[in-house]
């Protein structure tokens, strides 16, 4: 779950062009448009279609009010003019060196079985986007309504269907600009036995806002889920709630748990206020009680200080030399050795070696061994 979300967080760097409605040629010429008075309408016609008229499975789609801040199978050009996809069909939130990753113009894309049309997949697709959707066919009901969009995304949530279905559907519903999504949300979260599931539509109300206290009551719950708990404490890191540090930091002192203890310093790194996370992450390794949650904010503030040199150092690309590879390899060999033989010496050369790159490669190194030594060199770093 970690490891997904740490993605979900370094794919901050997406940048896609906004537009609002669909608008694209080049769907034009593949979608089959399909009329009626409603959504429901239109997708009954559409699956009748889809059944009699392909061969394979089909796809239904339709756009709707999509919520700012957000970017979802985004491309960029480069200043050659070249496409460079930083994603598939990722969702990343949030700005990167300033810049907003946002995309308006999506689509709910929802695949069915051609014999009975079951749905078998659901996704976000960028319409901004060229792509090929499987080959298959897609039916395009063109733009609907909030309220009946919601009302139909969550009438297609049952127990039996696919943990990555309920999910996608958790997530077409949060991307939704309503006031209602967040009760929506709390529903699942309230009355849902698939703890993913609960996880996904926790972690979404923290994009939404306004939810800091709900939220803090689940970190804080002995009797919830773990995972949800988790899940909860990272919503709150990258929520776009003003005070988050200080809520993560009130909650580091109520909880008990070890794992929901090294989510909220996972948390608090994630966190877009670097001053107030770097103070909480400094404080924690410097004088947390317990050995290993010190071991773990210094390890995220190794994180933190690899990013600032890489930042403040650059490369102009005289350290691209044989040479230098040669000795970013022996840094490596360093810190392959026993601890108290690597650190020091790593240090040594994070502080002292006259090439940039080699000294980064130390700084990286000296964060993965995650010794309390480093400390003071990712303050001086950071600070």
């Amino acid at each position: 779950m970690k490891l997904r979300i740490l993605v979900m967080l370094v794919l901050l760097l997406i940048v896609a062009v906004a537009s609002i409605g669909f608008s694209g040629v080049q769907q034009n010429r593949t979608f089959v448009s399909v009329d009626g008075p409603s959504l429901n309408a239109k997708m009954e016609t559409a699956i009748r279609l889809g059944r009699s008229n392909s061969s394979t499975p089909f796809w239904t789609a339709y756009t709707f009010d999509v919520r700012p801040g957000i970017s979802v199978d985004a491309e960029r050009r480069n200043f050659n003019g070249q496409t460079m996809l930083f994603s598939d069909t990722s969702i990343a939130i949030g700005t990167v060196n300033g810049i907003t990753a946002e995309t308006r113009n999506l689509g709910v894309f929802l695949l069915h079985e051609q014999n009975n049309g079951n749905l078998t997949r659901v996704e976000i697709y960028n319409l901004d986007r060229k792509r090929e959707y499987s080959g298959y066919p897609v039916y395009w009901l063109g733009r609907a309504g909030n309220e009946e969009s919601l009302t139909y995304l969550r009438s297609l949530i049952n127990p039996d269907q696919s943990t990555r279905i309920s999910e996608n559907l958790v997530v077409s519903i949060a991307l939704h600009d309503d006031m209602r999504t967040a009760g929506i949300l709390k529903d699942f979260i309230h009355n849902s036995t698939r703890q993913r599931m609960r996880s996904t539509a926790v972690f979404w109300l923290g994009q939404i806002g306004g939810e800091q206290q709900f939220l803090m009551d689940i970190v804080k719950n002995e009797r919830e889920n773990t995972e949800v708990r988790k899940e909860a404490a990272l919503s709150i890191g990258v929520s776009k709630d003003k005070n988050s540090i200080l809520a993560l930091q009130k909650l580091y002192g109520d909880v008990t748990s070890h794992e929901v203890k090294e989510q909220i310093i996972f948390a608090a790194y994630a966190n877009g206020d670097d001053r107030e996370s770097l103070n909480f992450l400094i404080k924690t390794g410097e004088s947390d009680s317990d050995r290993e949650m010190r071991r773990k904010a210094i390890f995220w503030l190794g994180q933190k200080a690899s990013q600032r040199t890489r930042e403040t150092m650059g490369s102009d690309g005289k350290d691209a030399d044989p040479e230098t590879e040669v000795q970013k390899q022996a840094v490596f060999a360093v810190s392959q050795r026993r601890r108290d033989e690597a650190v020091p010496l790593l240090i040594k050369i994070a502080r002292t070696h006259p090439k940039a790159e080699v000294r980064k490669q130390a700084i990286f190194w000296l964060g993965q061994i995650d010794d309390e030594r480093a400390l003071e060199l990712f303050k001086e770093i950071l600070k």
